[in-house]
């Protein structure tokens, strides 16, 4: 079925055979979802139809089934190709905003294979973010790769809490309680202590190639070495501190996104260690300090 959508758009892209494509996607045998979700695969590279209305009402009814399998299909190889077809879905505005989010929870999937799966859909929403908040600011480069590793601070602290709800009637139990109590434990659902290996680090390394400013350790560093605590105080006294300390509201850090992007930070160290150790190229031209840093870290 794959191979008419991809020769015979104009006939095949249609109600008549997309709904048995649709109703396979539950099929019990794991063969037949997965020639099911190939197919779809090349539906979807049919840009020249996404628009058409049997397409559109496909996408509607069946997105939440997909949606559904790339969280939690049984075989490992569904997952994975039902994530690129979400990924082109999404390309097209056509996944709703709890569905990227869902999806996006993905980063830190216990399967590695997913998580780099979804890297590329993540960085998607990582772009929009950071696009939404250099826009009309006309930034230089270092403003627009500190906008991004605000980005990421605050998706990252986004998916956290959202992986954490069940949690959410214990923080609110703290009532009045300390403002650090709060932020320490939205900081320990992201980090996922007592883990082996925390979710952060199972993200960089999903993100590593996809997002770049990622791997630019001593930019990262540099940003959470700045003062990001906002003055009290009228509009002209908060101009002048984002003057003198070059700390602009696009990428001040709330506390709870300084304390994941350190998190951030030591798993970056971490896996360039790794790799310096593995005999892959360092990108970073600062050694000694990379040296004392790796060495803490690790």
């Amino acid at each position: 079925m794959g191979l008419w959508f991809s020769k015979y758009p104009a006939h095949f892209l249609d109600g008549a055979y997309l709904r048995y494509v649709g109703w396979v996607l539950s099929d019990a045998q794991t063969p037949v979802r997965l020639e099911a979700v190939r197919a779809l695969a090349l539906a979807y590279d049919q840009t020249a139809y996404i628009g058409a209305a049997a397409l559109q009402h496909f996408t509607e009814r069946f997105k939440p089934r997909l949606v559904e399998m790339a969280l939690g299909d049984t075989e490992l190889s569904v997952r994975v190709a039902v994530v690129q077809v979400l990924k082109a879905i999404n390309s097209h505005g056509l996944l709703e905003d709890e569905q990227r989010e869902k999806l996006c929870l993905l980063i830190f999937d216990e399967e590695a294979r997913v998580r780099r799966a979804v890297g590329g859909f993540v960085k998607g929403v990582w772009e929009e973010n950071v696009s939404d908040r250099m826009l009309g600011k006309g930034g230089d480069q270092r403003e627009r790769q500190r906008a991004g590793f605000k980005a990421l601070g605050m998706l990252f602290v986004q998916w956290g809490r959202a992986l954490n709800k069940d949690d959410e009637d214990e923080d609110e139990d703290i009532g009045e309680g300390s403002s650090k109590q709060v932020h320490s434990k939205d900081v320990a659902s992201i980090v996922g202590a007592g883990q082996q290996k925390g979710r952060i680090a199972l993200a960089v390394e999903a993100l590593w190639d996809e997002v770049e400013p990622i791997s630019i350790w001593e930019d990262l560093l540099e940003m959470l070495l700045l003062d990001h605590s906002a003055a009290g105080g009228d509009t002209s006294s908060q101009e002048s501190l984002d003057r003198d300390e070059g700390v602009d509201n696009a990428w001040r850090l709330e506390e709870a996104e300084e304390a994941v992007l350190l998190e951030t930070l030591i798993a970056v160290l971490r896996k360039t260690k790794a790799d310096a150790a593995a005999g892959k190229k360092v990108n970073h031209p600062s050694y000694p300090l990379y040296h004392l840093l790796t060495s803490r870290a690790g």
